[in-house]
């Protein structure tokens, strides 16, 4: 599990050498529907092939993901595997969250390489998310 942490004003890394992966993306912070979209066009270009959305607006976040991927995709030459996935986990405890990322989140043309922790919030929970994630 890597985590990163980001918020409405950071930059965003470059995780792009880990892809394709799998992400939770844990929502505590809102933001503009601007920054939300520059967000979401960032996890389909970094190779982010399924987001498990939980949290604050999680089914915004899905929407914005999936036309982020929309963005992307050339119907021209569409294949299966760069379509993203996502799900909304409204009101489920981040320990569910974790269970279903590692026991049923699967791509059916995808082989995951890396699983990441998005967290769009101001305070760091690396320490406790991990603990989490062990443990589902």
């Amino acid at each position: 599990m890597r985590y990163v942490i980001i918020n409405a004003d950071c930059a965003l890394p470059d995780i792009s050498s880990h892809g394709p992966f799998k992400a939770v993306m844990s929502i505590e912070q809102s933001v503009s529907a601007d920054r939300q979209a520059e967000i979401s066009s960032w996890l389909v270009e970094m190779g982010c092939r399924y987001v498990m959305a939980c949290g604050k607006d999680s089914d915004s976040w899905c929407e914005s993901i999936r036309a982020a991927n929309r963005r992307t995709l050339d119907v021209d030459h569409l294949e299966a595997r760069d379509i993203v996935m996502t799900t909304s986990h409204v009101r489920e405890p981040m320990r569910s969250v974790f269970w279903f990322a590692k026991k049923v989140a699967n791509h059916p043309e995808v082989a995951f390489e890396s699983f990441f922790v998005i967290h769009l919030a101001e305070r760091d929970r690396s320490t406790e998310f991990t603990a989490i994630y062990e443990k589902a």
